[in-house]
């Protein structure tokens, strides 16, 4: 066998080994071999048209999961991007969420399933993109929320926010000498949840407290994440909620008051 045979054989079998279709009341469902972010493999079915023509749908969920990972389709240029990435490929999404493709003769189904494919993995790559963006909007969020509630003994450190890594999202300061009161992390995710342990059990009992603000809802910080912070005896302020029981605690680790429930450290 030549070097490019073997190449191309290679390659086929990468690409067609875990590639499976099945019979499904639907139609057909169809197995491919891209792994998600989940484990699963990218999967979706092929479904005949009263006039002979097919055409292709995902399971329904590919959008609800990537709106409960961060996507909002509310806003104008998250829902535009999504469109735009569907209609290169002949697809769009219908009113239950679900992404269906153009209807496409038996002769167009094998560049129909690519086109498909491909967008499958565009959208995943902008859920992704937005889940980010969903953390830095929870530290714009945690900013905007203690900024309207600092008394007047604290400042908020303009000059010194978040830029990833062990570094605090928000800088409370006294605003009469200018020492530093508390060092804020926005825990939107398991990573800055992490890197505020990191930086609290780096630090020395005469530095300023480290508070991780956790964002609770819709499990966007794992429950091991969670635990293993609460173990370590790093101390946080939850958001579920109620935001004058995360704002009041932090700031009563900032020195600023007591908490209208007990400060766990």
């Amino acid at each position: 066998m030549t070097e490019i045979a073997a190449i191309s054989a290679a390659l086929r079998n990468a690409f067609c080994t875990l590639l499976d279709v099945a019979p499904v009341p639907a139609g057909y469902a169809i197995t491919t071999g891209f792994m998600l972010p989940d484990g699963d493999l990218l999967s979706f079915y092929l479904i005949a048209d009263a006039d002979g023509r097919f055409h292709l749908e995902d399971d329904g969920m590919t959008l609800p999961n990537a709106v409960a990972a961060g996507l909002d389709l509310k806003s104008p240029v998250r829902d535009g991007l999504l469109r735009g990435i569907l209609r290169d490929e002949g697809l769009c999404y219908l009113e239950d969420l679900s992404i269906r493709s153009d209807s496409v003769e038996a002769s167009s189904l094998g560049p129909a399933a690519l086109r498909f494919v491909s967008a499958m993995i565009r959208t995943r790559d902008l859920a992704l993109l937005s889940r980010e963006n969903v953390a830095a909007s929870f530290a714009d969020d945690v900013r905007r929320e203690l900024a309207g509630h600092l008394p007047d003994s604290l400042a908020l450190d303009e000059e010194n926010q978040g830029r990833g890594g062990s570094t605090p999202d928000i800088t409370l300061r006294n605003r009469a000498t200018g020492i530093r009161a508390a060092r804020v992390y926005a825990a939107g995710g398991d990573l800055r949840l992490l890197d505020a342990l990191v930086d609290y059990q780096s630090s020395d009992r005469n530095d300023s407290p480290v508070v991780a603000v956790v964002d609770r809802r819709r499990g966007r910080v794992s429950e091991s994440r969670f635990n293993t912070a609460t173990n370590k005896g790093l101390p946080m302020a939850i958001v579920d909620g109620n935001d004058a029981e995360w704002v009041d605690r932090v700031l009563a680790l900032a020195g600023a008051g007591n908490p209208r429930h007990p400060i766990m450290h």
